[in-house]
């Protein structure tokens, strides 16, 4: 059996021996076996690889207690002895692209860059501290060195110190990177929070909190190597994914029972087509253990029975995989050879040093065509879609085929209110949590539907955080839930629409709360008796108020007394026309049901009707409130009180400033609301039709109304009297003795002439 080809650094120079070994050669196997061993001559040392498989890195005590620096080539399977440093290596690393030039943190808290080919020094002095990392992206223009309380930012190929971010001292960095795709800084520490600035302006833009449960100091993170999650572990067996993109915590994965912790990640190059994300990870016993990332399932395990392994390293171009051991022995595996099964046909993309260069030079002219492009993109979109839901243009399909495409009525409505999208008010309320008033609202509404169960307690959670009034709104839930059915899949949307609503429909419900909306009410039943009299007499009888059969209909949004189909359709008219139509729709209603109504004999078979789906046809109903809104009299519809449509402003939130008012008002309104009910029931028998026993109901009404009137006036001259006695004794103190006595005589004497 062939000896294994090694590499003893007992001298300055020599060839790796015996000189057969052949990385892509190597086929996976049950045992995995290494194809190189570098022997090294005391400990500490560590192992770094180039992105190019040219040179491989050693940092190595001799025998005199000097710290070498060893390069070996493995293209020409040789080594030789570099450099001796002074203190001891905390940090070790061959730049993405230029495998001849490495870079080293030393223990003097300076850092180096060192050409390899003829070991020329360049040093970058900045840290104040020990460097203990240094990150490098493949297409980065930044060098990014960090240790426990400091992140310093290099420039390249400059090595120039740009900028220096501190931190506070009480929380420690782990991990500082540079996520070329995006042109963001991360940041992550101990606690398991992670900040995110954009780097051209080094402001905060973001800040990710861990999971809430996890007690643990994280101990390592790695960057996947499409810069879209960011992985991290401590000292459990927990490995919580953060997810770049959406700024989140994505997922905590449970490890297999032999990954007791994480001390270091590495995500492997992607040369398998079946494995895209292997991340290996060694634990603080020295085990190595495969794992693939997606599955959360383990492929390989690389272990000693003797040494634990303290250091793990791959090459980009994924062709193997260094491992040191504590013996001072670093071992070379093919990266092929760590998968279940060969890789076919796979081939990594190399990255030229011009072709980096070329992007980071014309990265920010690149950014900003293509931001110009974007936006003259957006604006003629915008254009185009303002012009396509014109509300003119649609109104007129509308009167045509009685409802809106039901493809794009979702877009249609959002014109129509006008929704701002305001993403950072409605975010700041998400972040207010759950409100206490909905935290049972499973237990009441029993939805089996999961998600559309947390999407309407979110919209009502964001509404209370927003109206502290709304939560003592007990019907609240049941208004919002068919508003929050239509737009479930964005809870943005949910909100605003319903904020729209309340606002302009709703803003004469909330007048003299705890009593329904007094206002509204009165609308409705004015329109009903005006219509149909008898009708009314009907219900009255019954002992049925408006609070029974209107105040039903419109808490509940129409959605008990009509299927989704016709509450849609409903709805297009609704949030097509003036605020004034909807009382019209709630009495066109209760008009079109008349003969069912006339039907029921009490009170509770009045008010089951208005709680289940109803069989009248939807176009009636808007016929008739159509022909309601346009022929009613002023007295008994008063458009101007409900007011005009307002949308909800742009990067804010409305005050809502409709709720209860004071108790005088309320007195005033009752007896405005009774004098307007006497107005009615006064009014001549050709206006408002004739009902059975009508005539001797006219003789009591008339009484009631000649009483109440004579009683008005008799109030009113009383008034009079008493302003005008107060007003002459007013003048009477005001004027002198001798006027008044003249004055008198005066009026004596003409008193007397008149005589």
């Amino acid at each position: 059996m062939a000896k294994r080809p090694k590499v003893v650094l007992d001298e300055p120079s020599g060839t790796i021996w015996p000189e057969n070994f052949n990385l892509l050669s190597q086929k996976t196997s049950s045992k995995l076996l290494p194809v190189l061993e570098v022997i090294g001559t005391g400990s500490p040392q560590s192992a770094v690889l180039s992105c190019h498989c040219s040179y491989l890195a050693i940092v190595t005590r001799g025998e005199d207690a000097s710290i070498l620096l060893f390069i070996v080539s493995m293209t020409e399977k040789k080594f030789y002895l570099l450099k001796k440093i002074n203190a001891l290596c905390t940090a070790l690393t061959f730049h993405p692209y230029q495998e001849n030039t490495l870079i080293l943190a030393s223990a003097s808290c300076k850092v180096y860059r060192i050409n390899v080919d003829d070991g020329s020094v360049i040093p970058m002095e900045g840290h104040t501290s020990p460097a203990e990392a240094i990150q490098l992206g493949a297409r980065s223009p930044l060098v990014i060195t960090h240790n426990a309380h400091e992140v310093l930012l290099w420039s390249w190929p400059s090595v120039s110190l740009t900028s220096r971010m501190r931190h506070d001292e009480t929380v420690t960095v782990v991990w500082a990177g540079h996520v070329w795709q995006r042109d963001e800084l991360v940041v992550s520490f101990i606690n398991g929070s992670v900040l995110i600035w954009v780097s051209h302006t080094r402001n905060i833009q973001v800040h990710i909190e861990p999971p809430k449960g996890l007690d643990f100091d994280f101990k390592a993170f790695v960057l996947s190597r499409g810069g879209e999650w960011l992985v991290g572990g401590g000292k459990s067996h927990l490995l919580v994914t953060y997810s770049l993109i959406s700024r989140s915590v994505a997922q905590v994965v449970q490890l297999p029972a032999s990954c007791s912790d994480v001390y270091q990640p590495v995500f492997l190059p992607s040369v398998h087509p079946n494995y895209s994300q292997v991340l290996a990870l060694l634990n603080s016993t020295g085990v190595l253990n495969i794992i693939d990332f997606t599955t959360a399932t383990k492929l390989k395990t690389i272990r000693s029975q003797r040494f634990n392994i303290d250091m793990v390293n791959v090459s980009d171009d994924g062709n193997f995989l260094a491992v040191t051991f504590a013996n001072c022995i670093t071992k070379i595996y093919a990266v092929r050879a760590l998968f279940p099964e060969d890789p076919k046909n796979v081939s990594i993309p190399q990255i030229t040093k011009e072709e980096v260069a070329f992007k980071i030079v014309e990265k920010r002219e690149k950014e900003e065509r293509e931001e110009e492009i974007r936006r003259r993109d957006r604006r003629k979109k915008t254009m185009e879609l303002q012009e396509l839901l014109d509300k003119n243009k649609w109104y007129k399909i509308l009167q045509e085929f009685n409802s809106y495409p039901e493809k794009y009525r979702h877009l249609i409505w959002l014109s129509m209110l006008e929704v701002p999208r305001n993403y950072s008010v409605f975010s700041s309320l998400l972040d207010k949590g759950t409100h206490t008033s909905f935290e049972g609202l499973q237990e009441v509404l029993q939805l089996s539907d999961g998600t559309l169960l947390r999407t309407l307690q979110g919209t009502l959670s964001c509404l209370a955080h927003w109206a502290p009034f709304l939560s003592s709104v007990e019907y609240l839930p049941e208004f919002v839930f068919p508003f929050v059915k239509m737009f479930h899949s964005n809870r943005l949307l949910c909100f605003e629409v319903t904020v729209t609503i309340i606002m302009n429909w709703c803003n004469l419900w909330f007048e003299f709360w705890p009593k329904p909306g007094i206002t509204v009410l009165n609308v409705v039943e004015q329109i009903v008796c005006e219509v149909d009299p008898t009708l009314l007499a009907h219900l009255t009888m019954l002992k049925v108020t408006a609070e029974d059969y209107a105040w039903s209909l419109l808490t509940t949004a129409f959605s008990k007394v009509l299927s989704t189909s016709d509450w849609l359709v409903l709805w297009d008219h609704i949030l097509s026309n003036q605020l004034s139509f909807l009382p019209c729709v709630t009495a066109a209603f209760t008009l079109r049901s008349r003969k069912t109504l006339f039907t029921c004999s009490d009170a509770n078979e009045v008010k089951m009707y208005y709680c289940q789906e109803s069989w009248v046809p939807i176009k009636q109903v808007l016929d008739k409130a159509y022909v309601l809104h346009s022929k009613l009299s002023e007295a008994s519809l008063p458009k101007n009180i409900f007011g005009t449509f307002t949308p909800v402003p742009r990067n804010g939130l409305p005050l809502f400033s409709i709720g209860p008012r004071d108790a005088r008002h309320e007195e005033i309104e009752n007896m405005e609301r009774e004098f307007s009910q006497l107005h009615l029931r006064t009014q001549h028998p050709s206006q408002r039709g004739s009902a059975p026993g009508a005539v001797h109901q006219e003789k009591e009404e008339d009484m009631v109304y000649m009483v109440g009137r004579d009683e008005l006036q008799k109030q009113e001259d009383e008034c009079l009297d008493s302003i005008l006695k107060l007003r002459k004794r007013h003048l009477a103190s005001t004027l002198p003795e001798k006027e008044n006595s003249s004055n008198s005589r005066t009026r004596s004497s003409s008193h007397k002439k008149q005589a």
